[in-house]
């Protein structure tokens, strides 16, 4: 297409200008934008096309659009002629295609847009891909072969710049889809990008290495109970002479299928992108386990590659153009320069000849990032960089870093500014601004969906190496100028019978926990583990005042902690906000409240009760707050909102399925914004379950499901969720009697409920 060739041309400017040590005024970069929007995913399209033959073509002749971001590289020499590609729907998609270097163009991440009508998808020997017809007379059938390039670059859109956030691997085990060939799993696992934890090669000796060097090889990945994986590595991947690692490790890598006949049962492949794709077993030059200096050197022209870590000692002077004294390079910081870095294995080294040179390309986030001039922060920390070990400005270097994002590692910075509002619903991803940090043991928080709702999450479940040391940490907070000092998040829990796992909140001045001096913990409301796998309800931190720390900038760390242990707990977290106000209710009026004190006279008598302004409460119960507990005044109910006189009333709805409680509103004009509600158990009940709908004209428009299957008794929960409703509508609280019983059971009490008005 026409944008493609100008966005090559692009990408070769941006290189060149990079390369170069002069500097040059840049080009005004135009992000390529797709002309066509995806209408189907790559799952309906996979399944829609899908045929169980081992070999066939079919051509698309409805105008179908697909999309998704590359998960694949051919930088390291081991794919070959493909590119894969995953979407929202989680589906990953092989592309044959007859180029090679496509890393060049189709980076990691990046969004590739295709309109499908009358090209080609099919199998080649079990692998579903996007491909170009070919006959294969051996056996009589048609079979998906390479795309010939200029059909590919005709067909292809490129929207946007690369977003890694978009190819995140999913974690699965080798036994979901070893030794199934049926479709459903074919298709859910065929080119898809994931992580397997705590495998090992079989073959790992201290000799052997990837690949023989004169063929594709075969080796073999095991897990604890010996599920077998096969990973082909070619012989021109640039880590074909690397030695296997020994021990266990993880690995992330993409899934292929490989079958000869119909009547063969097929193997699953397994191909790494990089070396960097294997993490652990004492891996040389991989991220985990970088060269120093001192290797690096020795390494110096060889070909090595790979990463290497060295302590920040300074950059290359002014007007020097061959490094060839000490003089050259200006041992401090700040620097007069910005365009390269000096790197030790000792942080007070000013030798030059036992020192790396590295460039920091002209307009890559590495030179943002790293400049001295910038950065002086950096001055004497420790960094990690990837590239290739080769003479650079006459010196010893590293060549071949473009500056992006994934070919360097820096310590957390001391943060500058901070953010005023945060909103976080983790709807689609962990995002990019948060910190993920890994103290001890393999598992990180992760972003997960559910139900249609997204949140981040994090298991100790099948990790390695406890104990679980992982915090989730809030991009830097400037609690000085925001105009709400309020923190406020949800969380929900399912206990698995742990009672070792332990979750907690803390203000930190750092967002490494290790090097934080400012380290308090906060003590909000979380919600309850069970001994069960069953997800407790979500429940609301309340408002953190952090007016304390109003003096500067500072981070919220989540930290998830379990030694090891037979089982652990899941945590998650969602609807993180701070500078937005909290979820203190608003001050209530005759309209934007439930006027349930208009009720009658509590009773523990079961009735049909009517508020002044039209609630109705059938199948219920009326109960109120008070001094002490006794039937129908409970003290948890507590005061109304905005009083600290007036006692809540609470209708409190059965969950006899012969005699359902329920909860109406009368026609609510103005819209909604917000719903917020105080919920629990008065009586013994620990097993609640309800819905709230929102509706107009008789058609729900918004509902949730509120589930708390170990409730604590005489514990009051808040229910608080945003909503966008506009004009007239109703709210109904059913209760779902969970153990459906048809005695007097599953009672949830109902309180102070107010709503937003949207105007």
């Amino acid at each position: 297409m026409k944008r493609f060739n100008y966005y090559l041309s692009l990408m070769l400017l941006l290189v060149f200008t990079a390369a170069c040590s002069d500097e040059f005024d840049q080009p005004p970069m135009v992000i390529p934008t797709a002309e066509h929007h995806a209408n189907m995913t790559i799952a309906e399209f996979k399944a829609k096309y899908w045929q169980d033959a081992v070999n066939y073509i079919d051509t698309v002749k409805e105008d179908i659009v697909i999309h998704g971001w590359v998960t694949s590289s051919d930088e390291s020499g081991n794919i070959y002629k493909a590119l894969y590609i995953t979407d929202e729907s989680g589906a990953g998609l092989t592309i044959s295609i007859n180029q090679n270097s496509m890393y060049n163009t189709y980076r990691i991440g990046q969004e590739v847009v295709i309109p499908m009508k009358d090209y080609f998808v099919g199998k080649y020997n079990g692998q579903q891909q996007l491909g170009y017809p070919q006959w294969y007379a051996q056996r009589s059938v048609w079979e998906a072969t390479f795309l010939p390039q200029a059909m590919w670059e005709s067909m292809v859109e490129i929207n946007g710049l690369p977003d890694l956030s978009k190819v995140e691997p999913v974690d699965v085990s080798i036994k979901d889809f070893q030794g199934k060939t049926d479709g459903e799993t074919l298709r859910q696992y065929q080119g898809k990008l994931v992580r397997i934890s705590g495998v090992h090669f079989t073959e790992a000796n201290g000799v052997l290495t990837y690949s023989e060097k004169d063929a594709t090889t075969n080796r073999t990945l095991a897990d604890e109970s010996g599920n077998q994986l096969v990973v082909r590595t070619s012989n021109y991947a640039d880590f074909r002479a690397d030695v296997l690692p020994d021990g266990d490790i993880d690995v992330i890598g993409l899934l292929s299928f490989y079958a000869t006949s119909q009547n063969s049962s097929g193997t699953w492949q397994f191909y790494l992108r990089s070396i960097d794709d294997v993490v652990g077993g004492g891996q040389p030059g991989s991220l985990s386990n970088p060269y120093n200096v001192d290797m690096a050197i020795k390494a110096q022209n060889d070909g090595s590659k790979g990463w290497m870590e060295g302590y920040v000692v300074g950059a290359v002077a002014p007007e020097v153009t061959t490094v060839s004294s000490n003089s050259h390079i200006e041992w401090q910081a700040p620097t007069t320069l910005g365009t390269t870095l000096v790197l030790a294995d000792d942080p007070n080294c000013t030798d030059y000849t036992k020192c790396i040179i590295i460039a920091l390309p002209q307009g890559s986030p590495f030179r943002t990032d790293a400049n001295l001039v910038e950065n002086e922060w950096l001055y004497k920390k420790q960094i990690k960089v990837k590239g290739t070990f080769a003479t650079y400005m006459g010196a010893a270097g590293i060549t071949g870093n473009t500056g992006s994002r994934e070919e360097y590692v820096l310590p957390a910075a001391p943060p500058r500014d901070g953010v005023t509002q945060l909103n976080e619903g983790f709807e689609s991803a962990m995002p990019s601004d948060w910190f993920n940090v890994q103290l001890s043991g393999t598992n990180n928080w992760y972003q997960r969906t559910f139900d249609n709702n997204g949140y981040a999450t994090m298991t100790g479940h099948n990790g390695k190496n406890p104990p679980f040391d992982s915090w989730l940490i809030t991009p830097a907070l400037d609690i000085k100028n925001a105009t709400s000092k309020v923190f406020s998040f949800r969380t929900q829990v399912a206990g698995y019978n742990s009672t070792t796992t332990s979750f907690e909140v803390y203000v930190l001045n750092s967002s490494d926990p290790a090097a934080a001096t400012v380290k308090v913990k906060l003590n909000p409301a979380i919600a309850q583990a069970s001994s069960t796998s069953t997800y407790s309800s979500w429940v609301n931190s309340g408002d953190l005042d952090l007016s304390q720390w109003a003096d500067g900038i500072y981070f919220i760390g989540f930290r998830y902690y379990a030694p090891e242990s037979e089982n652990y707990a899941t945590w998650c977290v969602d609807d993180v906000k701070f500078g937005m106000g909290g979820n203190t209710p608003p001050t209530p009026t005759a309209t934007n409240r439930g006027d349930f004190e208009t009720m009658g006279s509590p009773s523990g008598q079961y009735n049909t009760w009517t508020s002044t302004n039209g609630w109705v409460a059938t199948n219920s119960m009326l109960l109120a707050g008070g001094d002490k507990d006794s039937n129908p005044n409970f003290i948890f109910i507590g005061f109304m909102t905005g009083s600290e006189t007036e006692y809540a009333y609470a209708p409190t709805l059965n969950g006899k399925t012969t005699s359902v409680g329920t909860l109406v509103s009368p026609v609510i004009h103005g819209g909604m914004t917000k719903l917020q509600f105080n919920y629990g158990a008065a009586m013994s009940d620990k097993n609640l379950s309800f819905r709230i709908d929102v509706k107009q004209n008789g058609s729900v428009v918004k509902t949730w499901t509120v589930t708390n299957s170990n409730v604590t008794q005489r514990q009051a929960y808040t229910f608080a969720e945003n909503c966008s409703i506009n004009g007239d509508f109703t709210i109904e609280i059913t209760n779902l009697c969970p153990s459906n019983s048809t005695s007097n059971k599953d009672r949830v009490s109902i309180w102070n409920l107010v709503w937003d008005p949207a105007q």
